[in-house]
This record gives structure tokens, C-alpha cells and sequence, in this order.
């Protein structure tokens, strides 16, 4: 549900980054081709298939669980605003020399360098309150890695291709974690 609202504000507030987000980057590291399709295998399939393997064995819906439901709409609200303003923001890691991609200093880039992956963080936070199973948490920390690991290469990457990046990072020190990292 919180999918279809995102894609249907970005209809109407920002159709050029969503219409952009649909469209295959052939300029794509190798790094990110790799961990992308590792993150995607295991947060849209995996993740829900080891929750229902694990449905038994979950403890019945208590206070974690609403948490985990308040921490969704967190996640999604967060990613629905860095969508809103940064034009630039796609799926996949890339310098977008074909768009003059410049550097995005509005909405939560002022705070962090990479909210949206601020934003899978938190949504891996929440599938591990709602679903409550050692292994949902296990599929949420290797998320969590990915997204990490990929942080780095793509912030190294922006630092040495694209221009005003290292600028920027002066500016805004903190590329995941406010006053962490």
C-alpha cells in the first residue's frame, strides 16, 4: 500500500525522476549490478519468503509489531521526499553525464548524504519488529551490509566522478548516520 501512494505522489509531484527510475543504466558499475541484485533477490523475495517459512514459530502480534508498522511509514516517508527532490535518484549507482546530473542539496541531503538507504535501514528494522523471527533479523542484517557496503562504493564513486560531490561532503559530513557516519 505505501508503494502505491509513493508512486502515485511521484505521478504527480516528480514524473521526470520516476519516469528516469524505470529506465535501465548501462553506465552501472559492476559493484553495483552485483549488490543491487543480491539487495533486490533479498528484500523483495526472500525476506517475506523466510517470514512465512517462519510464521509459526513468531510470537503472537504485540507491541514490536506496531512499532514495526509505525518504522514502515517512517522508512516511506523518508524515501518518498529524497524522491520528491532529488530528480537524479535512481535505482542503480551511476553518474548521469546524459542528464548533467548536478549535486541534490535540498530536503534530507541537507542532513545525510544517502537518505534512502537511511530509509532501507529502518524498513529493515521494521520487518525484523513485525515479523519477529531469528531469521527475518538474519535476511535484515545482511540487507543492512549490502546497503552499507554499497554506500561506500557509491559515495567514493560520486566523490571522484561527479562534480561538487567532494564539496558537498564537506558540507554535509554524515553519509548514513546524523553525527555517526
Amino acid at each position: 500500500m505505501t508503494a502505491l501512494f509513493s508512486c502515485l505522489v511521484m505521478y504527480r509531484v516528480n514524473l521526470e525522476t520516476l519516469s528516469e527510475r524505470n529506465k535501465i543504466g548501462t553506465t552501472t558499475p559492476i559493484w553495483d549490478k552485483i549488490l543491487l541484485g543480491v539487495y533486490w533477490l533479498l528484500s523483495f523475495f526472500i525476506i517475506y519468503l523466510v517470514a512465512g517459512l517462519e510464521a509459526k514459530k513468531a510470537p503472537a502480534i504485540g507491541g514490536l509489531f506496531y512499532i514495526g508498522i509505525v518504522l514502515v511509514l517512517l522508512a516511506t516517508a523518508l524515501s518518498l521526499w529524497a524522491l520528491m527532490v532529488n530528480t537524479f535518484l535512481e535505482s542503480t549507482a551511476r553518474i548521469q553525464n546524459d542528464r548533467n546530473q548536478a549535486v541534490c542539496k535540498k530536503g534530507p541531503y541537507r542532513i545525510i548524504r544517502h537518505p534512502t538507504y537511511l530509509a532501507i535501514l529502518i524498513w529493515c528494522i521494521s520487518m525484523a519488529f513485525i515479523f519477529e523471527t531469528i531469521f527475518v533479523c538474519a535476511v535484515s542484517v545482511v540487507i543492512v551490509s549490502i546497503v552499507i557496503i554499497r554506500t561506500y562504493f557509491e559515495d567514493k564513486m560520486m566523490k571522484n566522478e561527479l562534480n561538487g560531490y567532494k564539496e558537498y561532503t564537506q558540507e554535509v559530513r554524515y553519509k548514513l548516520f546524523p553525527y555517526i557516519w
